[in-house]
């Protein structure tokens, strides 16, 4: 009888453990919340922080409640997104008056963004199994490809060239840079929120 509870208690300490999250020695989780939780994770990214507290205040409440799901809310509205600035490239690619160098930012900006949608996946899938190692990992690949676009970009100089280029290509260039801008803040912050201590 006394074998019998104690392979009783065991097996229900086994289960009990077993449901826990694997947390790894050494990793903090944050206790941070809602709104706090949020200024935390836009704190440092650079450039406007605004636009990063009010792009995670967009997510739930839920998703504001715990830091796993913020950094999974993130990471998916910058994989969602990242779409409006292929499609961006795109159009802008698709206008022979395009000056070279922007052209040449274009392109290069095209090859980053075509592997950012795979780097994001795999690290919305270390931050659902809490590898977050891995995540931060593919996240930091990520952030490393939005800050080339972004410096190619910047160093086209598109901005100064407004008497060759037509208005409208400038203005989609300028939109696209400041979607480069936000994915860079976002990707900061999806960091910034898996090493909150």
């Amino acid at each position: 009888m006394l074998r019998k509870s104690f392979l009783l208690l065991a097996l229900l300490f086994g289960l009990v453990g077993a449901a826990r999250p694997h947390v790894r020695h050494g990793q903090k989780l944050s206790k941070l919340t809602g709104d706090a939780l949020v200024e935390a994770a836009c704190h440092g990214v650079g450039g406007n922080e605004a636009d990063c507290i009010s792009t995670l205040q967009s997510a739930t409440p839920v998703q504001k409640a715990e830091p796993n799901a913020l950094a999974f809310f993130t990471l998916k509205f910058v994989e969602n997104h990242a779409e409006n600035i292929t499609d961006s490239i795109q159009k802008l690619n698709a206008d022979s008056d395009v000056d070279p160098q922007l052209q040449s930012a274009l392109t290069d900006c095209m090859d980053q963004y075509e592997s950012i949608d795979d780097l994001i996946e795999d690290a919305n899938d270390g931050v659902g199994t809490r590898n977050y190692p891995d995540a931060q990992k593919f996240i930091t690949a990520a952030l490393s490809g939005a800050e080339l676009c972004s410096s190619q970009l910047k160093n086209s100089n598109f901005e100064e060239k407004k008497d060759c280029e037509d208005a409208e290509t400038v203005d989609m260039a300028r939109d696209l840079t400041k979607y480069v801008v936000l994915h860079k803040q976002l990707l900061s912050a999806a960091l910034n929120i898996l090493t909150i201590d």
